[in-house]
């Protein structure tokens, strides 16, 4: 029969660290050996012992009363408090309490039978302690997990089942005695287990202080042959062994102990064991002595220690800066999220943590109450012997780590967030310039991009929308500033200690902003961003090329096409040009691209560059399709003129005649426009392989511009026809307007010899106005007369004589020459008299006298038949000769010499009383009879010329004489710049 007989001993290190409950899956007790050994919790089983107690006769009951089991357990040495353990709460090691199961040293060398092999254990009646472990009662054994041992029974009487281990379940056929051995020998090996955790737990807590560490010269040979960091386990490893040395030599101070000094394997594996004279009671009063020397002297210190502890590791997983986003961000909301994120850590770093340390630290320590932990201490002599002042130290170092830490991780998660692995970078030169295509980035980091920049286009050249100079700048800040921000975190003491006076500086240390790990990491961030840079300026620089087209005007671009007067087929290439320009741009720009850290966007350029080309293709296409609109307006117009010419109505026969011949030329004027239609289809098969859809308006224009000469052709024949009908209205007009013209030229006949014999030279106004009308009058007989004629030479009729109208004419030229010069001489002779003296032209005044003298002379000899008519010319001829002796007086009063002085010596020696001048008309002068003192004014006039030139004469001597003068001063001034004496 196979027996499960493994045992487990408390020397083995793995019993303190495996866990207290570990569940298997139910399997059947008739499964073979080889399946369970294939399971993955399949427990190693030891050989049998002499532990084991054969069994013949599993009938016997040798107990069957708890009682009786009781007391002989009682006796071994076991009682049923051992296998009490309070899960529900947290067991202080300081204690004496158990806090491991007593099932994890269960020996399952003193097993009586295979359960999985004998099944007499089922629905068996045996004893088992049930919670809350005060007796040994009668239970009903249910089920069996192989494998942990443990059973399932249900209380007698009762359903409720219990899951209990093999030490609290008792079968009658057993010996009680070696069932008690078992119970004993777990329990002892139960207290050496927590012995040695107790005696681990005391030297990893201790704090040495630095007395245990290596001497120099060992530190010194160790550096020399291995590195600071295998020196820094040695370190680890020797202080552990001293500490454990001088706790192990402290316990042992009592006789009563017997714990022996530990070995380094011991502290490392945990194979130290105190010896098997070791009792219950002997770890508290070695705990007693020990807590005279150690802070760990209460259970509250190691509790209030935990708690630090636990802020401690709080603060060591606060985010400083912000090293994580989903996606690229600009600098000045990285700036500012790290300034939020930075204020909220430092306010939880200044007030909360201090704050909280503080309380827990008041809330323990506040439990111990006078003694060497008493916080209300208000004397500085005592505060600095009690171990009070000794474990604030310690808290004082634990967080000046925790904050150090803090430093030293977000810092490194700092850089190596921005600092995103793109080698090629680093490698390039001052003199990098962007050789490649506009796409493919040959700075692609091996981590995302950081930082978000939007590629914009400068009057000058391109630039960023943040400037890429300030990004070192900024990023050294934001990490300087949080490094400096650190340094003003308080310490506990003054918050804790109220009784004590405290600095208001008392801050915690921090990492300086020249500590080499700090200088090394700022060092390498500003290198990277520095030359960082430099790709992302010649990336820019690549984008100058594109700067006149981003701010091309496309009114004065097609301006300048228009003004250039480029052919259609010029215009079609150069609306190719743009598209092949704008094909490129989508093939070439990219809409985004990244240089190491930074993500560029470069859409928003890019679109507004193809947007550029559209719009200029668009205008192309736009001007393309004005100039055939205006072209095709132009044939239209064209069309238009022809029909309106042909069908203007005719207001006479020569009209028609005009339109007949005009309607001649008609085809091959439709002819021609049907040519020039044609070509200019050619053009607008341009627009339709661009695939640009004409406008309504201009498309509808297109086709009826190809369908008028049809029209027009078939007007034409229309017009023919209305014109026979309307050279018949017009003969018939030509009669009538023949009666109406003869009965005129007798009614003007008749006129005209009544007329001629008026000869009241007082209505000279008159007769000329009436001259000039029947003049006007027989002038428009004459051309009715000729116009009538070339009609009756249309209608094909005999012509019209009009030398009654002729003759008429020249017999009346002579008497509208008499009336009509009259008039015009009494006009001109009231502007010379009325008008001022000074504007009247003498020049002109003896000319128009002239001429009229000779028109009238020149019409005597018309007149010599007719004497009224010959005695008004005469009369006229003596009115224009008795206007020359004015001229002579009027010579003389313009005389430019007379003054005042001589207008009144004129004035008075004639005996005019008022003032003259040659503002004054002429008629004043013939009023006052300046006609008849020609000699006096002749004399006044000679005698003011002559004064005139004494006084010019005067004026040349004085001239002469100032001109002597200032040549004289001239002269001497230069002889005064030429002395060297002065």
């Amino acid at each position: 029969m196979h027996r499960r007989t493994t045992t487990r001993s408390i020397a083995q290190p793995e019993l303190i660290h495996m866990p207290w409950h570990i569940s298997l899956p139910d399997e059947k007790p008739n499964k073979s050996k080889d399946r369970l050994k294939q399971s993955s919790n399949y427990v190693l089983r030891a050989s049998k012992s002499k532990k084991y107690q054969f069994i013949s006769n599993f009938t016997l009951q040798r107990v069957a009363d708890g009682k009786e089991l009781e007391s002989i357990l009682k006796e071994k040495g076991f009682f049923n408090s051992s296998c009490c353990l309070t899960m529900g709460e947290q067991i202080d090691l300081n204690s004496g309490e158990n806090f491991l199961p007593l099932e994890m040293f269960d020996d399952w060398d003193y097993d009586t039978f295979d359960p999985e092999v004998l099944a007499i254990w089922k629905n068996a009646e045996a004893l088992a302690i049930l919670p809350p472990y005060t007796d040994w009662q009668k239970v009903l054994v249910v089920n069996y997990e192989p494998g942990l041992n443990y059973w399932q029974v249900t209380k007698a009487g009762t359903s409720t089942a219990f899951r209990i281990p093999r030490l609290h379940l008792y079968f009658p056929f057993e010996d009680p005695y070696k069932f008690a051995d078992r119970n004993v020998a777990a329990v002892k090996a139960r207290e050496m287990a927590e012995n040695a955790i107790r005696f681990q737990f005391l030297c990893k807590h201790i704090s040495s202080d630095g007395c245990f560490a290596p001497g120099r010269l060992l530190e010194q040979s160790v550096l020399r042959r291995s590195s600071e960091e295998i020196y820094g386990i040695f370190k680890h490893l020797y202080e552990s062994y001293h500490i454990a040395l001088a706790v192990g030599k402290h316990l042992n101070l009592d006789s009563s102990s017997s714990i022996k000094q530990p070995t380094i394997g011991c502290l490392d594996s945990m194979k130290y064991k105190p010896s098997h004279g070791y009792n219950s009671t002997s770890i508290t009063l070695l705990l007693d002595c020990f807590r005279r020397s150690t802070l760990l002297c209460d259970r509250n210190v190691f509790h209030a220690m935990r708690f630090v502890h636990q802020e401690c590791e709080m603060v060591r997983r606060l985010p400083l800066f912000i090293v994580a986003n989903e996606k690229p961000i600009p600098l000045e909301e990285y700036e500012k999220q790290n300034l939020t994120q930075a204020n909220k850590t430092m306010k939880y770093l200044q007030n909360t943590w201090i704050e909280r340390s503080t309380m827990h630290l008041n809330r323990i320590l506040s439990r111990i109450g006078k003694g060497n932990f008493y916080i209300g201490v208000s004397s500085w002599n005592i505060y600095s012997v009690m171990k009070l002042k000794r474990l604030i130290e310690q808290v004082l170092y634990r967080m000046q780590d925790a904050l150090r830490d803090l430093l030293l991780d977000s810092t490194a998660a700092y850089a190596n967030f921005l600092v995103n692995d793109c080698s090629a970078i680093l490698s390039i030169g001052d003199d990098y310039c962007w050789d490649g295509n506009l796409i493919d980035s040959p700075f692609e980091p091996k981590r995302p991009a950081v930082f978000y920049l939007t590629l914009e286009m400068g009057q000058e050249t391109p630039y960023y929308s943040t400037d890429p100079d300030s990004f070192p700048k900024t990023l050294r800040c934001i990490m300087d500033d949080t490094l400096t921000e650190c340094h003003f975190v308080h310490t506990i003491e003054p918050s804790l200690m109220k009784s004590l006076i405290f600095a208001e500086n008392l801050f915690l240390s921090s990492l300086g902003l020249l500590d080499p790990i700090i200088v090394k990491r700022r060092e390498a961030l500003l290198e990277y961003y520095r030359k960082s840079l430099l790709p992302l300026r010649a990336y820019a620089s690549r984008y100058t090329a594109y700067r006149e087209l981003f701010f091309t005007n496309v009114k004065e671009f097609v301006e300048q096409i228009k003004s250039a007067d480029k052919s259609s087929s010029e215009i079609k290439e150069d609306i190719a040009l743009q598209i092949r320009l704008r094909e490129n741009l989508e093939h070439t720009v990219p809409l985004c691209i990244v240089i190491g850290p930074y993500w560029i966007n470069v859409q928003p350029l890019r679109e507004a560059l193809i947007r550029k080309r559209v719009e200029l293709t668009a205008a192309l296409l736009k001007m393309l399709t004005e100039k055939l609109r205006l072209k095709t307006a132009d044939v239209i117009a064209c069309y238009n003129t022809i029909n309106e010419r042909m069908c203007e109505k005719p207001a006479s026969i020569e009209h028609i005649y005009d339109i007949r011949a005009y309607i001649e030329d008609v085809p091959e004027l439709v002819t021609r426009l049907e040519d020039r239609m044609r070509s200019i289809l050619y053009e607008y098969e341009i627009l339709e392989g661009f695939l640009h859809n004409l406008p309504d308006a201009d498309f509808q224009q297109k086709w009826n511009a190809l369908a008028y000469p049809r029209l027009v052709l078939k007007q034409m024949v229309s017009v023919k026809e209305f014109h026979e009908s309307e050279v018949d209205r017009f003969r018939k007009q030509q009669f009538a307007d023949e009666a109406t013209f003869t009965a005129s030229i007798e009614d003007i006949n008749a006129y005209i010899s009544k007329f001629t014999t008026l000869y009241d030279v007082s209505k000279v106004s008159e007769m000329s106005v009436e001259v000039r009308r029947l003049w006007k009058t027989l002038q428009e007989l004459i051309d009715q007369g000729h116009i009538m004629n070339r009609r009756q030479e249309l209608f094909e009729m005999p012509p019209i004589s009009l030398n009654n109208l002729f003759e008429l004419r020249n017999n009346f030229k002579a008497y509208r020459e008499l009336w009509t010069v009259a008039a015009d001489y009494l006009k001109l002779e009231e502007t010379w008299i009325g008008n001022p003296l000074a504007s009247v032209d003498l020049e002109g005044v003896r000319r128009g006298l002239q001429q009229t003298h000779d028109c009238l002379k020149d019409l005597l000899p018309l007149f010599r038949d007719q004497p009224q008519l010959l005695a008004v010319l005469e009369h006229f001829v003596t009115v224009v000769e008795a206007f020359r002796p004015n001229l002579d007086i009027m010579e003389l009063l313009k005389c430019p010499f007379l003054e005042a002085i001589h207008w009144g010596q004129l004035a008075k020696e004639i005996g005019v009383k008022g003032k003259l001048s040659v503002d004054v008309g002429f008629d004043v002068f013939l009023e006052h009879g300046f006609r008849d003192h020609l000699e006096t004014v002749r004399r006044v006039v000679v005698k003011a010329e002559q004064l005139r030139l004494e006084q010019e004469a005067l004026w040349a001597e004085e001239e002469r004489i100032r001109q002597i003068e200032e040549d004289y001063r001239r002269a001497r001034a230069e002889r005064r710049l030429k002395r060297t004496d002065i």
